[in-house]
C-alpha cells in the first residue's frame, strides 16, 4: 500500500470551517451532491489528494483537466468541500480516513459531514443519518431532518471516520439518502442536499437535480414498459441476494 498525500495549492485561512465530503458510492450520491455544492457556491480550488493506488485519470471541467480527488473552500460560507470523482480503493480507505481526520484537526474544522447513498429499500425519499456526536443526532431527531440509524454497519472511509470520531470526540456526521444501486441517482443527491441545507443553515439549490431525477424516472418507466411488452423466455429464477442491515 502506498501513502496518500494531501497537496495544498493555497494555504487555508479559515476559522473552524465545516468539511463537506462526497465520494462515489451507492447511486454516486456523494460525488453528485458535492459537485452540485461546488457548482452552486463556486468555491476556490485549494488542494488535491493523490496516491499511487488511485486510478490514473483526470477529471475535466470547463475544458480544464483536474485531479479527480480535490479540495475546495468557500470563504463566504466557511465550507471546505472534498470531492472525489473516482472510487477509493478499499486498501486506501484506512490511510485516507487517517489523513482526512488529521487534516480536519490541522485546520481546526468543527466537523466533517459525509454525503452518500444507501439502499434500504423502504422509502424512496428517505434520508438517514448517523453521527459520532450524540448532540448532533438529537438535533436531527428533534427537527425531524432524517431518520437516525440505530443498528447496522458502515464501511469505507466514512465508516472509519465515524468510528475514529466517536473514539476521539470529533464530530463526524453521515447523511445517506435512499438511492438506486444500479444507476446514478440525482434525486437521492437532491434529498441529501435538502437535509444538509437544514443542518448547516445554507440554502442549496436542488432544482436541476430534481429535474434530472424526474427525467430519469420517466425514462426508466418507459424502458420497463417496452421491456414488458416484449416477452422473453428464461428458465432462470431471480434470487434476492440483498443481505440487508448493511449500509455504506
Amino acid at each position: 500500500m502506498h501513502e496518500i498525500e494531501i497537496h495544498k495549492i493555497t494555504e487555508l485561512k479559515a476559522k473552524n470551517p465545516t468539511i463537506i465530503m462526497g465520494f462515489p458510492g451507492t447511486g454516486l450520491v456523494g460525488s453528485v451532491a458535492a459537485s452540485q455544492i461546488i457548482d452552486a457556491l463556486q468555491p476556490e480550488f485549494i488542494g488535491y489528494i493523490t496516491s499511487p493506488d488511485f486510478a490514473p485519470l483526470a477529471a475535466i471541467h470547463d475544458y480544464v483537466p483536474l485531479p479527480p480527488a480535490r479540495i475546495h473552500y468557500s470563504q463566504k460560507h466557511n465550507l471546505v468541500i472534498i470531492v472525489s470523482e473516482m472510487t477509493i480503493p478499499v486498501n486506501s480507505s484506512l490511510d485516507l480516513a487517517d489523513k482526512l481526520l488529521s487534516y480536519a484537526k490541522q485546520i481546526n474544522a468543527n466537523s466533517i459531514i459525509s454525503l452518500g447513498g444507501i439502499s434500504m429499500k423502504e422509502d424512496e425519499n428517505a434520508v438517514y443519518a448517523i453521527s459520532s456526536d450524540r448532540k448532533t443526532i438529537k438535533n436531527i431527531i428533534s427537527k425531524k431532518l432524517a431518520k437516525p440509524i440505530r443498528e447496522g454497519a458502515t464501511t469505507g472511509v466514512t465508516g472509519i471516520l465515524l468510528s475514529r470520531g466517536s473514539m476521539e470526540g470529533f464530530s463526524v456526521l453521515s447523511i445517506l439518502a435512499e438511492a438506486s444501486q444500479d444507476y446514478l441517482d440525482p434525486k437521492a443527491a437532491a434529498n441529501v442536499l435538502k437535509v444538509l441545507s437544514s443542518v448547516i443553515g445554507i440554502s442549496l439549490d436542488t432544482t436541476r437535480l430534481e429535474r434530472e431525477g424526474k427525467e430519469l424516472t420517466s425514462a426508466l418507466k418507459e424502458s420497463m414498459i417496452k421491456s414488458k411488452s416484449t416477452p422473453k423466455k428464461t428458465d432462470v429464477k431471480q434470487i434476492d441476494t440483498d443481505p440487508g442491515g448493511m449500509f455504506g
